[in-house]
């Protein structure tokens, strides 16, 4: 058994969404920057917020959310930067692949969760700039809990160069916490994104 992790999981909801925060503003000033060129006539893009609620069979309150979205912008076609908190009670088919892959025991007696996480989904108005999608959550079951995520690349035209970058970026990332992360990642990604 975990502890509660209160303290944990209310530090890790703060910090997705001031990560969510830095992002917009991120996003915000690429669009303010970019005054001359292609589609720079267009208004700038901004973001609009909209409040999520989940609810348990119950009709209790399980978390929610915030779904921010920015829609034909100078620079970005589509952005989203999303965050969720949410909680409650794991169902069968649930418990059946986290004790599976996982290896976690016990998750029938106590299926409860707490899962709080951030989703990023850009895509360009240039198809030569690649798209890109991001998301990291972190898990909590009174039997384990755990930070999980990854991040890909979408070119719509595929350069060497971006690829090459992403994966340098990617690595840069991993190596502070083991040698043979980045790789061991990969592999992984590699093996599970394949489409044949």
């Amino acid at each position: 058994m975990t502890p509660d992790f209160e303290t944990e999981k209310r530090e890790a909801a703060a910090w997705f969404r001031e990560l969510r925060d830095c992002i917009v503003a991120a996003f915000h000033d690429i669009e303010d920057a970019h005054g001359t060129g292609p589609l720079s006539d267009r208004p700038v893009g901004r973001f609009d917020v909209t409040l999520t609620h989940r609810t348990s069979e119950d009709g209790s309150d399980a978390g929610g959310g915030e779904m921010s979205v920015m829609r034909g912008g100078r620079v970005f076609e589509k952005v989203g930067v999303n965050i969720s908190t949410v909680h409650g009670l794991l169902g069968e088919r649930a418990q059946m692949a986290m004790a599976a892959r996982k290896g976690i025991p016990g998750m029938a007696e106590d299926p409860r969760f707490w899962a709080s996480g951030i989703s990023l989904v850009a895509h360009m108005q240039n198809p030569h700039v690649p798209a890109v999608h991001m998301n990291t959550r972190m898990f909590w079951t009174p039997h384990a809990w755990w930070f999980g995520g990854g991040a890909d690349l979408n070119p719509c035209i595929e350069y060497e160069e971006d690829t090459r970058h992403f994966h340098a970026e990617m690595k840069r990332a991993c190596d502070p916490h083991g040698e043979t992360l980045y790789r061991e990642l990969k592999a992984w990604a590699d093996d599970y994104f394949y489409i044949p």
